[in-house]
């Protein structure tokens, strides 16, 4: 009787050789599919941090002309501060206004990348008395970006 016991382990244990090595190949694909989501998951979480980023950059660079606008009262009434949408970079001129618009412009062109779409307008209000601050950029990289985002600063001289 032993050795008919013995025969039929050694005949179990011949049936479940591949069992095992199945198990290993179908928790394999498991863990790769999951760190495969992983890794999506942080590339949309990267593009959601610099497109949050740009934003604040954005936020900082239409305030400080909306200070640079409210420093400078009389230039202000005086409209010296309109500009219609531009693209490009300015070149300094001669007077103070010209000289702050261009200093701007750089640095939205700096900061937020030198693209065509990265540009910055002003738009002045006699009757109100006001001026629109505002700095537009492709933020289109992040997910449901826009390809024109637009930050608007409204400042009373």
């Amino acid at each position: 009787m032993r050795i008919n016991h013995r025969r039929r382990v050694i005949v179990l244990c011949n049936r479940q050789r591949g069992l095992s090595l199945l198990e290993v190949l179908i928790a394999v694909l498991v863990l790769s599919i999951g760190m495969l989501g992983v890794a999506a998951m942080q590339t949309t979480n990267i593009k959601n941090s610099q497109s949050a980023h740009l934003r604040s950059v954005a936020v900082v660079l239409a305030a400080g002309m909306a200070e640079r606008i409210r420093a400078q009262p009389q230039l202000a009434t005086a409209g010296s501060f309109s500009l219609t949408k531009q693209c490009a970079s300015l070149s300094a001129g001669n007077s103070l206004a010209q000289r702050e618009l261009a200093s701007w412009l750089n640095d939205i062109r700096l900061k937020l990348g030198e693209l065509e779409t990265t540009c910055g307008a002003i738009v002045h209000d006699s009757n109100s008395r006001t001026y629109t601050v505002q700095v537009i950029w492709d933020d289109s990289r992040a997910l449901g970006g826009l390809s024109a985002m637009t930050i608007s600063n409204t400042v009373r001289y």
